[in-house]
């Protein structure tokens, strides 16, 4: 019975979650690890010279997330119109460049960054401004770009779509765990319950089986006082007949 009582508690137990950050916050993004240019860099790479050479970006700006081939026409042009506003609108914003045509890292992030927006890249340009995708460029763009920065640089809490991204990974992983943690507490309940009830048993059997001996042994007990009975009397008998023969 011990046996069978530590094998429920063993396969009780084995039930429990190994809960090793569920949802895990190791596929946060680190853009520490990825290689970017910035705007000026950015310009260089794709041999274009820098109109206003006064340009500087600042932690106060808003950023324009950009990914990019090199070589690539359409992000030349994009870079081009950046190029061209960038002293009047250059100390609203600063570039974050990557390059994913020929950076495996940077098209990897791309996929998720896109698939996390919900606007899925076809190819690039794939620009990225506060919570607005502008999937491709067109000088059609410019105007919508140009306030999407205004507006992003006014902002008293600027919109980070990688920080977001992370922030979701962040509340998935705690949801999952919050998950796990009842799951654990109600396998508990249920070892704890299941001990009780088994021990309830085992004891009430004991019980059981120990009234059972002491029964057989009254038992033995009655039958033994019997015999002795019965062959007392058969023994008085037996000197009865004999004396009265003599």
């Amino acid at each position: 019975m011990k046996k069978t009582v530590v094998a429920l508690l063993v396969f009780c137990l084995s039930l429990f979650p190994i809960c090793l950050n569920a949802a895990s916050t190791s596929d946060e993004i680190d853009l520490s690890k990825h290689t970017t240019l910035n705007l000026k860099d950015a310009l260089v790479q794709e041999e274009i010279d820098m109109k206003y050479t006064d340009y500087k970006e600042t932690n106060d700006q808003a950023v324009i997330y950009l990914f990019r081939g090199k070589g690539c026409t359409y992000c030349r042009a994009f870079l081009n119109f950046l190029n061209d506003i960038a002293e009047e609108y250059g100390k609203y914003f600063k570039v974050v460049s990557f390059e994913s045509w020929y950076d495996a890292d940077n098209a990897e992030l791309l996929d998720t960054i896109s698939n996390y927006l919900g606007q899925s890249a076809s190819g690039v340009p794939y620009i990225i401004i506060g919570d607005q995708v502008f999937g491709g460029y067109a000088s059609d763009y410019d105007e919508q770009i140009k306030t999407a920065i205004k507006n992003l640089y006014d902002s008293k809490e600027k919109y980070d779509v990688f920080e977001e991204y992370n922030k979701s990974l962040k509340e998935a992983a705690r949801a999952e765990r919050a998950v796990y943690d009842r799951i654990i507490i109600w396998n508990f309940v249920f070892v704890v319950i299941s001990t009780a009830v088994i021990m309830f048993y085992v004891n009430k059997s004991n019980k059981k089986l120990l009234e059972a001996i002491n029964n057989s042994k009254e038992t033995v007990k009655i039958e033994k006082l019997d015999k002795r009975n019965d062959y007392r009397k058969s023994t008085k008998k037996v000197v009865k007949k004999n004396h009265e023969e003599v």
